[in-house]
């Protein structure tokens, strides 16, 4: 799916749970093309496929396997502009949490995966140049000191040569997007200002291969500004591939115990919910999980507001208890378009399975493909009121 000609648009298939090929043609044949039905019936739909490490390596093992990957597209009129090479194992178990960020790009699994998952990105039907996101580095409970970010910076050099060579090879030019999140070792816009700075010497690989997943939804839970943060990192010259189009949770009155049991409902265990506070004194807090807060640490009930992680639908504003950070991700994607600094743009609302049923009951009743659609008309709408700075 196109938008005047120059931007791609797509959604990440994780928000369909399943590991592994049977289930990737699963998604593609029933949820994927229910959703096509409704967004671009007449037109090829872009994908931002999720393909695991287990199924990285079902297609590399068989190569009519990726020729079956290929063909199942190009029947239901689809393309791969971009693959979200950041969760390896299995991002539908019961309990993901840290594992999502293992291994991390100081271990050498993380960077044979990630070649291999690029190779199968060439081998799809899809435009010249796509984008791979990644994790932004590792776990920061693992460690992120000179010796990690050494190795880290060597093996995205790796990584770098070997999509320099496999778009010398196959025409196909993947660009390795590192995506910051909190809790990660490229959290910040300043985090990832200072880790270009170190890969710039690196050469032109690196700055050819080697770019930035800005996801919004990250970013506005740090209460960043996001058109700051782009506009920072437009004129640092920092590469960014991919925009990840997401929203977090914004609890605007964090005195109001109602208000903060609306939160708390939002609490479960598969995924890592990291919450930050924006205090009076103008300070950001922050804690790994959602459940810490059953007892918020001081500074917290009167601060001015509080975000989560917690990727909702993005044409959702909340309710009357609960907001959500709908005007940040728009303010971003108006920046990149502003800046001329992105053509990839992926809707990734993974959390659908896990947003508690009675609200998930009010989103589009409850229909994850009509929802995903919704989101599609958000993006869209927005693209079409925002002024094209290449427009003759």
């Amino acid at each position: 799916m196109h938008h005047r000609g120059r931007h791609h648009l797509g959604y990440c298939t994780n928000v369909h749970p399943g590991e592994g090929l049977d289930a990737l043609h699963r998604v593609l044949r029933e949820d994927v093309a229910a959703v096509k039905a409704r967004v671009s019936p007449g037109a090829p739909l872009g994908t931002g496929l999720r393909l695991g490490h287990a199924a990285v390596e079902a297609l590399r093992a068989d190569p009519g396997q990726q020729a079956a990957l290929a063909d199942a597209l190009t029947a239901a009129g689809l393309y791969a502009f971009t693959v979200n090479g950041f969760p390896y194992g299995d991002f539908a178990a019961a309990v993901v949490k840290s594992a999502v960020y293992r291994p991390g790009w100081a271990d050498a699994p993380r960077l044979d995966y990630t070649l291999a998952l690029a190779e199968v990105l060439a081998g799809l039907p899809g435009p010249a140049v796509r984008s791979l996101s990644t994790v932004g580095g590792g776990f920061r409970g693992d460690g992120h000191g000179p010796e990690t970010q050494a190795a880290m910076v060597a093996q995205l050099d790796a990584a770098a040569r070997g999509l320099a060579e496999l778009a010398d090879r196959t025409g196909v030019a993947v660009r390795l997007c590192l995506e910051p999140e909190p809790l990660t070792t490229l959290e910040t816009t300043d985090d990832a200002l200072a880790l270009f700075a170190a890969l710039r010497p690196l050469g032109a690989h690196a700055r050819e291969h080697l770019a930035l997943c800005y996801d919004c939804c990250h970013q506005a839970v740090l209460f960043e500004d996001v058109t700051e943060s782009v506009g920072r990192l437009v004129a640092a010259q920092v590469p960014i591939g991919k925009v990840q189009v997401s929203s977090a949770l914004h609890l605007g009155r964090p005195a109001d115990p109602a208000a903060r049991a609306a939160l708390l409902a939002y609490a479960e265990p598969r995924y890592f919910h990291q919450t930050s506070a924006l205090g009076a004194d103008g300070v950001v807090r922050r804690v790994d999980d959602l459940p810490a807060l059953h007892s918020p640490p001081p500074g917290w009930v009167d601060a001015q507001a509080w975000r989560t992680h917690f990727h909702v639908p993005i044409w959702w504003g909340g309710g009357d208890t609960l907001g959500t950070t709908r005007s940040d991700w728009q303010a971003a994607v108006r920046a990149v378009l502003a800046h001329g600094a992105c053509e990839h743009l992926e809707i990734e609302t993974y959390t659908w399975d896990v947003i508690p049923p009675a609200e998930r009951a009010h989103l589009e009743g409850g229909d994850l493909h009509a929802c995903v659609a919704a989101e599609f008309a958000a993006l869209t709408a927005l693209l079409d009121a925002t002024p094209d700075p290449a427009a003759p």
